[in-house]
């Protein structure tokens, strides 16, 4: 036995938990390896490196995966990978009238979607069972389990998954959205606010992939921020970083409907509406111009104030406001110009109306990750 695999005067069952996650977080993060591969990037002797694939064949977290060739002629070594397969990631997104689910393995690789609609005035119980259903609904019976799952809704949400305050959605304050999915789901879950599961969505898969300091701006029936500082989700003490539209000066509260309208088919379908009035503006209704010019300066109004603070790298609009393309970034880059002392770039969410769920199954693999590492050196 090599000198790293002992532990002086220690606990050797804790030292086997360590070994075990530097295996799975080399095989989970890496290619395929063999039992010498894997001992010479851990430093640990083959006959541990042998009993520990043994041991996550034998339980489902690893998986066999062919067979290396020797240049001596030789026996041919078998390689092992992590079994993406072993488990499913779900994310949701609840919010005041559908609600929005993405399954995939452990990898991130979609295997199904969903969509409901839901009354605005739904039950705060019945509103979870139907999230719960969704997810349930696109698993196979016979399936792999749920590992975990990401939920983002409006609203402050804390870091235990608590929903602090939420005006979109009747009688959620209060609720312990994390927990009680836990409870239907039987498995672990994060809950965060939607924005910043957008903008973790964007920073991974989207717009703003590899850029670690980044504003999201929801544009739709209502308008909302979320914040990424190096590459996390910022919630500050409570959950309300970002919440630039309780600030009555700033008026978020009422922009959106001032653009596009107060009627109910305006507030179902606001991206196309607004799509409506920015191409009326661009072919010079003067009318249409105004409107556009209004929301624009109350948007940018917020953006800037949240730019001055945390002086992001890169700005994405998101939300179904932000179909308007070129027009809308325009509109809110040139506002901006009056305010920033240097605008940051802006671009449009290359994830459209699927974000949240995409950020709610990051927020999972995040979740699996630290436990899988972590989990191993934690008594069985």
């Amino acid at each position: 036995m090599k000198n790293s695999d002992v532990l002086p005067g220690g606990d050797q069952s804790a030292l086997r938990h360590l070994n075990t996650s530097r295996v799975l977080q080399l095989l989970y993060e890496g290619p395929p390896l063999t039992t010498n591969a894997i001992a010479q990037v851990t430093a640990l002797s083959r006959p541990t490196v042998r009993g520990i694939v043994t041991a996550l064949v034998a339980d489902g977290r690893l998986t066999l995966d062919g067979q290396d060739a020797t240049r001596t002629g030789g026996r041919p070594a078998q390689r092992y990978a992590f079994d993406f397969d072993a488990g499913r990631l779900a994310g949701v997104h609840i919010d005041s009238h559908d609600i929005s689910a993405r399954i995939t393995d452990l990898d991130g690789t979609v295997l199904a979607e969903g969509h409901r609609r839901t009354p605005a005035d739904l039950d705060p119980d019945e509103r979870l069972r139907e999230a719960a259903d969704l997810v349930r609904e696109h698993l196979l019976a016979d399936g792999p389990p749920l590992w975990a799952a990401g939920v983002g809704t409006p609203g402050i949400v804390d870091a235990r998954g608590s929903v602090r305050l939420s005006v979109a959605i009747p009688r959620w304050s209060g609720l312990h959205l994390a927990g009680r999915l836990n409870e239907l789901l039987r498995c672990p879950v994060v809950a965060m606010k939607d924005t910043n599961l957008a903008v973790l969505a964007e920073h991974r898969t989207g717009a703003a992939r590899g850029t670690p300091d980044v504003l999201y701006v929801h544009l739709d029936h209502r308008l909302g921020v979320g914040i990424l500082v190096d590459g996390k989700p910022f919630t500050g003490r409570t959950g309300a970083a970002g919440e630039i539209g309780r600030h009555p000066g700033l008026g978020w509260a009422d922009t959106p409907a001032k653009l596009v309208g107060g009627s109910d088919a305006a507030q179902s379908d606001p991206g196309r509406t607004g799509h409506l009035m920015f191409t009326r503006a661009r072919h010079g209704d003067p009318v249409a111009r105004a409107t556009v010019d209004a929301y624009a300066r109350a948007v940018a109004d917020g953006i800037g104030a949240m730019v001055l603070a945390v002086d992001p790298q890169l700005i994405v609009l998101g939300g179904a406001l932000a179909g308007a393309g070129p027009a809308v970034l325009e509109a809110v880059r040139e506002q901006l110009t009056d305010i920033c002392y240097e605008v940051p770039p802006l671009t449009l969410s290359a994830l459209s109306a699927g974000a949240v769920a995409v950020g709610g199954v990051e927020a999972a693999r995040d979740l699996v990750r630290g436990r899988l590492f972590a989990a191993e050196q934690a008594a069985d």
